[in-house]
């Protein structure tokens, strides 16, 4: 089957972008005439809201978001308390990356899992052995030249054989995600791309860097690329009823069009005061999380994994606390008392 072929015969064909004569004698632009269709919404909560009081400390939801009305945690305070980058001003631009990321991937997998029912469904990359909780550096797929791998759970790891460095692979990108959706039969694996901001996708060089390692290592598949987002830097604000392409991912589209790669473009229903408001409402989390104080009284002894209070003159602690060596925080193991 050729390019043109393989591209046409695409199960999403009917939200590809669709080239039309906006301007008389300039060339053709860009416009995407349908969204995922799907109504969604957050809502912003606190560790001592109704629904966190059975929740371990690690479990405790504060963004629940909700695709169709079906709800899923998508920000947790054990998300919080093992992050890599800092929740104040500084933060934000990352905070507000990995949020528009997990809308993402909950958007899209939901979409494909309503998508035609009747000729497709969501299939696995992984195996029912496979754990989401324990998959660091699980190996997905693996060519002589081409690794991909887990970073932390769902993002992926693209990384190229080079022999050089201590591993002797280089990094070559991060997924945000990747689905596999089966359609009539046939393999067709969906790569994300999640953007808030401006869309700095090198679009020349995405087949070669991107598309091409994926084919080696899933030569049954077929490839769609799908991007998220913001209005503001996907469409043309100054024709909004027209839904025109901007410049980025217009080259992004005509790149891997050329090479017969499926792609389309969907904007995020949360507006930029939205996601400010979930980046703030997650830095406030987090002061008050570090605020909390308790007292207790009695002798104490203190390990790097272990605290125990004793009464006075007593040899047995009346509460031990251990560290958990995922999240670093301390649970209470033992207590004769109720606090």
């Amino acid at each position: 089957m050729d390019q043109l072929t393989s591209f046409t015969r695409s199960p999403f064909l009917k939200f590809f972008p669709v080239a039309w004569d906006f301007f008389s004698g300039e060339p053709p632009v860009y416009s995407i005439t349908r969204s995922h269709g799907l109504n969604v919404r957050f809502r912003l909560l606190h560790s001592t809201d109704p629904i966190n009081q059975e929740r371990t400390e690690e479990n405790k939801v504060l963004i629940r978001y909700e695709v169709m009305g079906r709800e899923y945690d998508l920000y947790t305070l054990g998300d919080l308390l093992c992050s890599t980058y800092p929740f104040d001003e500084t933060g934000i631009p990352n905070i507000k990356g990995e949020i528009a990321e997990r809308i993402a991937r909950r958007v899209m997998k939901r979409f494909l899992q309503r998508f035609d029912q009747h000729r497709g469904k969501l299939g696995g990359l992984f195996d029912k052995s496979f754990d989401p909780k324990n998959c660091t550096n699980f190996v997905v797929a693996n060519t002589k030249r081409f690794v991909l791998k887990i970073g932390r759970y769902p993002n992926m790891i693209l990384l190229k054989k080079t022999g050089q460095g201590k591993w002797g692979y280089q990094h070559v990108t991060d997924l945000d995600g990747l689905f596999d959706f089966r359609y009539l039969g046939k393999r067709h694996l969906i790569i994300l791309e999640s953007k808030t901001g401006r869309i700095d996708v090198q679009a020349e060089s995405l087949y070669e860097s991107l598309i091409l390692p994926l084919k080696r290592l899933f030569p049954d598949a077929t490839f769609s690329y799908v991007v998220f987002a913001d209005r503001r830097h996907l469409l043309d604000m100054r024709y909004p009823e027209y839904r025109i392409l901007q410049e980025a991912p217009v080259r992004i589209h005509e790149a891997l069009t050329k090479h017969g790669i499926a792609n389309f473009f969907f904007e995020f229903d949360e507006s930029e005061s939205d996601f400010q408001q979930m980046c703030r409402h997650l830095i406030n989390a987090y002061r008050n999380y570090h605020h909390e104080r308790v007292s207790f009284n009695g002798n104490i002894s203190i390990t790097d994994s272990q605290i125990a209070i004793f009464e006075p003159n007593q040899r047995r602690p009346y509460i031990e606390l251990e560290r958990d060596p995922v999240t670093g925080l301390f649970r209470v193991i033992r207590s004769v008392r109720s606090f």
